[in-house]
């Protein structure tokens, strides 16, 4: 136990006895009372009282200071971790590493703000250093060590690890988290593998919104058949007692939150335009003075006249006008 928390438990201790000892010593003088008794009694419980809080006090700072020698412990492991590390200060994007120590050196690579060094040969100015696959220089005074470095490091392990406690990472996941110098090659290469990365990530998007807009067609279809053999009414718009062919279309796709103009004129001009070629299910073919809904396999679901009502008739009975796509 501490010395310094076992003299404050003393002093408590002796502070309960100076506080107790006197009640004792009036009961004391009450001998052969029997209120005297009682009196002894419920002074012993005061007296206990005051120990068991006089010793919780006690546990309880020796618990925190068993939390903070916890957290000390965890510190000077995490900075054996990051011990040597050197960084080097860059403004902007990047830094150039030179093949040479002067000014007008070629580049031999690019270092960025997160990336880890080993100093080679240091001098006044310019300092060799490697990293990655990079060997060259920079500026002596643009170098981060010793205890700025261990900041740099907490700051970029912060970054990559924004909900872990930094302290507690493994060698493997900081050396992770910390890049390297890239050469011109390495960097173009970086830059292309990034590049099919981002058109994998859209051409996968496109393929779930087409996906997804097959099936919301497939869905507008299997609910439009639903009415087949329904009759047809000029001016209608009920789908079970009658509807002309704008108020068909119009009513199927209400079923499903659209809320389109109530002519076929107006149609063409909802949703966005989709050729012959790349037609699917769900999609509004607009003719001359008619629209349906095509219902795959060359077929439109529509409300066709009023001999027939609804039903189905082949996509390209006439000449279409435009094809649209609301989904």
């Amino acid at each position: 136990m501490n010395l310094k928390f076992v003299r404050k438990g003393i002093v408590i201790i002796t502070l309960i006895g100076a506080v107790c000892i006197p009640v004792q010593q009036s009961i004391a003088a009450e001998d052969g009372d029997i209120f005297g008794l009682v009196k002894q009694e419920k002074a012993n419980k005061i007296e206990d009282r005051c120990l068991i809080h006089a010793v919780a006090e006690i546990q309880k700072q020796e618990q925190s200071e068993k939390i903070i020698r916890i957290e000390s412990s965890q510190e000077l492991q995490f900075n054996d971790k990051v011990s040597g590390k050197v960084f080097v200060n860059v403004e902007g994007e990047y830094l150039q590493i030179l093949a040479t120590p002067e000014e007008t050196g070629e580049a031999a690579g690019k270092i960025y703000g997160d990336s880890v060094v080993k100093i080679l040969e240091k001098a006044d100015e310019w300092t060799k250093i490697v990293s990655g696959n990079v060997e060259g220089y920079v500026k002596t005074d643009a170098l981060i060590i010793g205890r700025d470095a261990v900041t740099r490091a907490k700051e970029i392990l912060a970054i990559k690890y924004p909900e872990v406690d930094i302290l507690t990472l493994t060698g493997e996941e900081i050396d992770e988290a910390l890049s390297v110098a890239e050469t011109a090659e390495e960097e173009l290469a970086r830059l292309e593998a990034e590049e099919a990365a981002r058109a994998a990530q859209e051409q996968a998007r496109i393929e779930a919104e087409k996906a997804a807009s097959l099936q919301k067609g497939q869905e507008i279809v299997d609910y439009a058949k639903q009415f087949m053999g329904n009759p047809y009414v000029y001016g209608g718009t009920s789908l079970t007692r009658g509807t002309d062919c704008s108020g068909f279309v119009k009513s199927v796709y209400a079923h499903f939150g659209v809320r389109l103009p109530r002519t076929s004129y107006s149609m063409r001009r909802v949703g966005y335009s989709v050729k012959y070629s790349e037609i699917q299910p769900g999609d509004i073919i607009c003719y001359s003075g008619h629209v349906g809904i095509y219902a795959g396999n060359g077929k439109i679901v529509n409300a066709i006249d009023e001999s027939k009502g609804i039903g189905l008739s082949n996509a390209r009975y006439r000449s279409i006008i435009t094809i649209r796509r609301i989904f």
